[in-house]
């Protein structure tokens, strides 16, 4: 089976004030159960919710620290991913790869300088926005239904300066298509389903998913039942897995279980069960070539083209 990645997951808030990465009972993620599970990476985001603090950026920067040290710490299991080479190193001696991302683009507060330096400290895939509108683009779940700002267009040009990797995940409808019309590299959603299959308003439509495949991007299959829809087990996911590679092609359909961000799925209590989704999805119809491209050889062959 292929190994899995996975293009999101928040499971550094387990652990930000105190712990270790290697093993945390209480969380869906630790790195024991992913070597367990057989994967060959993960994204750590640093998420940051803007509305509870009042030093964004300080917040992110110390959740940053806070996986450094977890792989600094954890060499035998983890090395970090800054680069495909990483990636295939990694995979070489045995290790999985740790890439980082930024959930919530508004901590760097209207300071693109901040990007260059969010590079520098290993960053490689960020959102605009989450829950909240920002200086950079409206949100979802925000109430303003703007797309990108003028600040927001910098923002994603200094994104793809750096090649960090644009992630829609939570970004409003307008600012999706601002996104498209805007960038010149491929995007990714990297925890967000099909709002064809489950009509939430964090779920893309097929204009998105087609838009997002067109492009070269990938989209991560998101675990949250309430995303998820019916009853958000494994068959559910199946058919968000089959609306996205009908409409952006079999090479966009990837996971992002968002786990540690989201109430536990009963389906997928934790990462030593996400192999069962490798197993529905053969069951469902998706040969095996196809599994092991929704499971990692899209992601890792994305990572590999634009990082």
């Amino acid at each position: 089976m292929y190994k899995i990645f996975d293009l999101h997951c928040d499971t550094v808030h387990r652990i930000k004030d105190g712990g270790s990465l290697r093993r945390i009972p209480e969380a869906h993620v630790d790195l024991e159960r992913l070597r367990e599970a057989g994967y060959g990476l993960m994204t750590f985001a640093a998420f940051v919710n803007a509305g509870y603090t009042d030093d964004p950026y300080g917040e992110c920067l110390r959740l940053i620290a806070k996986i450094k040290e977890g792989i600094a710490q954890n060499g035998d299991l983890v090395g970090a991913a800054l680069c495909p080479a990483d990636i295939a190193r990694n995979r070489a001696e045995g290790k999985i790869s740790a890439l980082l991302s930024v959930e919530e683009g508004g901590v760097i507060e209207e300071d693109l300088g901040r990007v260059a330096e969010l590079y520098d400290l290993g960053v490689r895939m960020m959102t605009f926005t989450w829950n909240y509108d920002n200086d950079i683009a409206g949100s979802v779940g925000g109430t303003r239904g703007d797309g990108l700002t003028e600040f927001g267009r910098d923002f994603l040009s200094e994104l793809e300066k750096y090649s960090i990797i644009a992630d829609v995940s939570h970004l409003s409808d307008a600012g999706f298509y601002d996104v498209a019309a805007a960038a010149k590299r491929p995007f990714i959603a990297s925890h967000s389903n099909a709002r064809a299959v489950c009509p939430h308003r964090r779920n893309l439509t097929d204009d998105m998913i087609r838009i997002i495949g067109n492009k070269g991007g990938i989209i991560g299959l998101n675990f949250c039942t309430d995303f998820v829809g019916g009853d958000g087990g494994l068959g559910m996911l199946c058919r968000h897995a089959r609306e996205i590679a009908d409409c952006g092609g079999i090479e966009s359909v990837a996971v992002g279980g968002d786990f540690d961000g989201i109430e536990t799925n009963p389906a997928l209590p934790d990462c030593t069960y996400v192999p069962r989704l490798a197993e529905e999805l053969r069951d469902f119809g998706f040969t095996e070539r196809e599994v092991d491209m929704i499971m990692g050889g899209n992601a890792e062959r994305f990572l590999n083209d634009n990082m």
